[in-house]
C-alpha cells in the first residue's frame, strides 16, 4: 500500500518565531485538509506546537546535540542519522526558517516540491526548487504567509495556539500550590541579549507599582530554567511575586501566559505566545522594531524607545541596556493600567 503524500514544515527556532509561524501550519491545513503535515522544531520547543490540531507529527531537531559536529564522531553520527530520517513521501516542503540547516533540511526531505525564500541566508537557497520572493520590510509573520502565497497557497493568519493536554495538571498543581486562585500578571523580564533587555531596576520599580496600586494579586516571573537565580533576585523577598523559571515545561509557562490577565515582556517569545492566547500585552522594544520583530497584530500595544534606531543591531555588544533604558518606567506602568482596567470593564468587575 502506497504511503500518502505528506507536507512538511521546517521552522526548527527560535522559540518566539516557532509560536510566529503556527499561520503556516493553519494555513497548510485549511489549503490540504485531508494530507498530514510534519514539522521540524528544535527538540525542546516541541511544546510549542505538539497540541496543534493541524499538527500530524512532530519532528524533533536536536540542535544542542549537534553542536560542534565537526570535531564529535557521535554528533556526527547523530545529524547523519537525523537528516537520513528527513527523507519520506513528501509532496511539499516548506522552509520557513531560511539558513543553511533549514535549507539541507528541505533538500534531505526529498520532497517533489521544494519552497523557500529567494533571498534565503547561508546559501540555503540551493535547497529549493520553488524559490519565492518576499518583502524584507514585512513583519516577520506576514514574509511568511507570503511564501505561501507566493507558492499559490492561499495564506490565513490564524495565530492560535494551544497548551498541551497534558501538561494542564502541572499547571494547575504549581499555580494551587504557589499563588492559589489569585488573578496575576506575567512578566518575561530575560532576554538572551542585553540590549533587548530593560533593566533590572525599571522591572522593580514596575512591579512595586503594580503591587502598590493593586493592579495585581499576584506577579508571576517568566524564564528559563537557567535565569532562575536572576528571577529571584528581581523578586526579592515579597511573597507577591513568584518565579516560575524552573518549575516545568515550557508547556507550562504557555498555560500561565494563557491565564495571565496581562503579559509585560521584553522583545522575546513570551510576547508571541500572548498573541496566541489573545491575552493582553505591553511589549518593550529597543534595538528591534515592533514593527518586524513584534506581536502580530498588536504593534499598537508595544512601547519603543525614544532612542530607537534603525541603524542599530541588537548583537552590537557595545548597545549595552542604552536604548531599553530610555524606556520610562511611568509609561510603562501606565500602559499596564490601561490595559488592566479595560480588562476588569469588559469583565464587568
Amino acid at each position: 500500500m502506497t504511503e500518502q503524500p505528506r507536507i512538511l514544515l521546517i521552522r526548527p527556532s527560535a522559540l518566539g518565531d516557532v509560536f510566529r509561524s503556527v499561520p503556516l501550519v493553519a494555513s497548510l491545513s485549511r489549503a490540504f485538509p485531508e494530507t498530514p503535515i510534519d514539522w521540524v522544531v528544535q527538540e525542546e520547543f516541541s511544546d510549542a506546537i505538539r497540541a496543534h490540531p493541524a499538527v500530524s507529527r512532530v519532528i524533533g531537531f536536536p540542535r544542542r546535540r549537534l553542536q560542534h559536529w565537526w570535531r564529535s564522531p557521535p554528533a556526527m553520527a547523530t545529524g547523519w542519522r537525523f537528516f537520513r530520517g528527513l527523507r519520506g513521501n513528501y509532496a511539499v516542503a516548506i522552509d520557513a526558517q531560511g539558513l543553511a540547516r533549514s535549507g539541507l533540511m528541505a533538500f534531505a526531505s526529498g520532497a517533489r516540491r521544494r519552497i523557500g525564500f529567494a533571498d534565503a541566508s547561508e546559501g540555503a537557497w540551493l535547497g529549493y526548487n520553488a524559490r519565492i520572493a518576499v518583502s524584507a520590510d514585512a513583519s516577520a509573520v506576514d514574509r511568511m504567509l507570503g511564501l505561501l502565497e507566493g507558492a499559490g497557497i492561499e495564506p490565513i493568519a490564524d495565530c492560535r495556539l494551544r497548551v498541551p493536554e497534558d501538561a494542564e495538571s502541572g499547571w494547575s498543581a504549581w499555580r494551587s500550590a504557589t499563588i492559589g486562585g489569585a488573578g496575576f500578571v506575567a512578566i518575561a523580564p530575560t532576554s538572551r541579549w542585553t540590549s533587548k533587555e530593560w533593566p533590572e531596576d525599571h522591572w522593580r520599580r514596575l512591579v512595586e507599582g503594580l503591587l502598590v496600586e493593586r493592579l495585581a494579586e499576584r506577579i508571576v516571573l517568566l524564564g528559563a530554567a537557567s535565569e532562575t537565580d536572576r528571577l529571584r533576585e528581581l523578586a526579592g523577598d515579597r511573597a507577591e511575586v513568584v518565579v516560575m523559571a524552573g518549575a516545568g515545561p515550557l508547556a507550562m509557562s504557555m498555560a500561565a501566559v494563557r491565564d495571565s490577565a496581562l503579559l509585560v515582556a521584553n522583545d522575546s517569545a513570551m510576547l508571541h505566545a500572548a498573541v496566541g492566547f489573545d491575552v493582553p500585552l505591553v511589549g518593550l522594544f529597543g534595538p528591534t522594531d515592533p514593527v518586524i520583530s513584534g506581536p502580530y497584530g498588536r504593534v499598537t500595544d508595544c512601547i519603543a524607545s525614544p532612542l530607537a534606531d534603525a541603524a542599530v543591531h541588537y548583537r552590537d555588544q557595545g548597545l549595552g541596556d542604552r536604548l531599553m533604558r530610555a524606556i520610562p518606567v511611568d509609561e510603562v506602568l501606565e500602559a499596564c493600567r490601561d490595559r488592566l482596567t479595560a480588562t476588569r470593564t469588559e469583565a464587568g468587575t
